[in-house]
């Protein structure tokens, strides 16, 4: 006499083979929700925006260099507009920034510019992205007062 498993056309080899492929499928479908899940909480990669004073809407992404906490800015007003280093000042500490005092200028200038010490190339970037219409510029020597423990400079022109 068959026994009734073999009657019906299913072995022991047989369970096992759909236990498998059950296990597998579950498997698959766990690991496509777990990316889906890491897809929609990891917003890491995309872009931030901020406003700034202004009104203007600034998006920065970031280049690759160190996380602003790690980064101690001044800036320096050159524009003649009173207030403009603590305005820029301001949104940076909201970015994260490590932010000395500002001060002003010893001279006004046209156009606003960035300068980071050899080795914050990168810092230097990001923060250029956030200063609405800065450009590099060499980190000055000697450096001025007030800005002995900056990595970067920032003089806010007009």
């Amino acid at each position: 006499m068959t026994s009734v498993a073999h009657a019906r056309g299913r072995s022991a080899g047989d369970r096992m083979l759909r236990t498998a492929a059950r296990g597998a499928i579950l498997i698959g479908i766990a690991v496509i929700i777990g990316i889906v899940l890491l897809q929609v909480v990891d917003d890491a990669g995309s872009p931030q925006a901020s406003n700034n004073a202004a009104g203007r809407t600034t998006t920065t992404t970031d280049p690759g260099g160190l996380a602003p906490q790690s980064i101690t800015v001044i800036v320096f007003n050159a524009s003649g507009l009173s207030g403009a280093a603590g305005t820029q000042t301001n949104e940076l500490r909201g970015l994260g920034y490590l932010v000395l005092e500002p001060g002003n200028a010893a001279s006004q200038q046209i156009g606003s510019t960035v300068a980071c010490q050899a080795g914050f190339e990168k810092e230097a970037e990001a923060l250029v992205a956030i200063v609405d219409g800065a450009a590099l510029a060499a980190f000055p020597a000697p450096v001025p007062a007030g800005a002995e423990t900056a990595n970067c400079i920032i003089v806010v022109g007009s």
